[in-house]
């Protein structure tokens, strides 16, 4: 800025104040209007924004997997999709990818090549919608690897050779909801898991795979392993509003609960479950510590189950692993809990 004086053409520097304060002022409005955009989450307009790839062939989704950008939506005609499909690509918070059926009363189908072999679908970026899909006929259905911040919402999941939907390698902070699973574990019943959560000790995944919510998902009819299985070292997993059908639980490689919890700090409410009189399954609800400091401080709240064979548990907790009991209720009457369960 100039510096004024006192002569005589004073008024000449006072102009040039005043254009100067004018430049400040505007790339001060222009600074704030960019400040208070940045600020309001709102997706910037823009190609990626507004780009929907509109696909009805599988060379189409497999091309649209690779080369999705933020903000992006895949849109599926009706009909089936053959192959083992995957993506690597991040959305934001601001810009998820959306990979969904054109018509949710016709949902597209992915199918893989065969229940012995590959997944369905695997996303290994961060924030992703999955919806209004349907996936079959692969060894695992639906796999998230390291994908934090990911939704699976109104999906089904059937006919697989192992477990249905795979939280795994840190995939943390993902949800699955408003979604059906069924007629898991086809050639490996003890593996059949409806939603697997974590991975096992020893395994070469990241294990710590936190935070992540099952809610509002029918499991069932033969789910041939535990309806949700959540491992060893995770965290925070949420498991609520489910409704679990006991016929088809195997009892193959210890498969014998709607739930076995192995993680700390898991939450389980608001469930219900139905034995329908499937003699493999010993407890509704199991927590288990194959790793010491794990299978802790798991809560399990306003449950309820119907069970038909008396001497079924509501909650078994096994060697030390702990529990919190909150209003569960069985029918009819019977054993409700063993173990280190405390009961509020």
């Amino acid at each position: 800025m100039m510096t004024t004086t006192s002569s005589g053409c004073g008024r000449k520097p006072r102009r040039r104040r005043r254009a100067g304060w004018a430049i400040l002022l505007l790339v001060s409005v222009f600074a704030t209007i960019g400040t208070a955009h940045a600020e309001s989450g709102s997706v910037p307009a823009g190609k990626a924004a507004d780009e929907v790839i509109a696909c009805g062939t599988t060379s189409c989704l497999q091309s649209a997997l690779k080369k999705v950008t933020p903000g992006a939506r895949i849109v599926l005609a009706p009909g089936t999709y053959t192959g083992s499909f995957s993506s690597d690509v991040n959305g934001t918070a601001s810009q998820p990818i959306r990979i969904e059926s054109e018509d949710p009363a016709n949902p597209a189908v992915l199918s893989g090549y065969a229940v012995g072999s590959g997944y369905s679908l695997r996303i290994r970026g961060d924030y992703w919608v999955i919806s209004n899909l349907k996936f079959t006929n692969a060894q695992k259905g639906i796999i998230l690897d390291h994908s934090n911040h990911t939704i699976i919402t109104d999906v089904e999941v059937y006919e697989t050779g192992f477990e249905g939907v795979h939280f795994r390698d840190g995939s943390s902070y993902s949800t699955i909801q408003n979604s059906r699973i069924h007629d898991t574990g086809i050639t490996g019943p003890g593996y059949g898991e409806g939603v697997y959560v974590g991975s096992a000790e020893g395994a070469s995944y990241n294990p710590n795979t936190h935070y992540n919510t099952i809610r509002n998902v029918v499991f069932g009819p033969n789910v041939a392993a535990e309806h949700v299985d959540i491992k060893e070292r995770t965290i925070g997993t949420v498991v609520e509003n489910c409704t679990f059908y006991g016929e088809g639980i195997s009892g193959a490689n210890y498969a014998d609960s709607f739930i076995d919890v192995k993680g700390n700090n898991a939450v389980i409410r608001n469930n219900i479950g139905y034995q329908n009189g499937n003699s493999h399954i010993a407890d509704a609800f199991q927590v288990h510590q194959v790793v010491s400091g794990w299978g802790i401080n798991n809560e399990f709240s306003h449950n309820t189950l119907y069970l038909t064979d008396p001497s079924v548990y509501v909650i078994g907790a096994y060697g030390n692993a702990t529990a919190t009991a909150i209003q569960n209720t069985r029918s009819p009457a019977g054993n409700m809990y063993k173990g280190n369960v405390t009961v509020q």
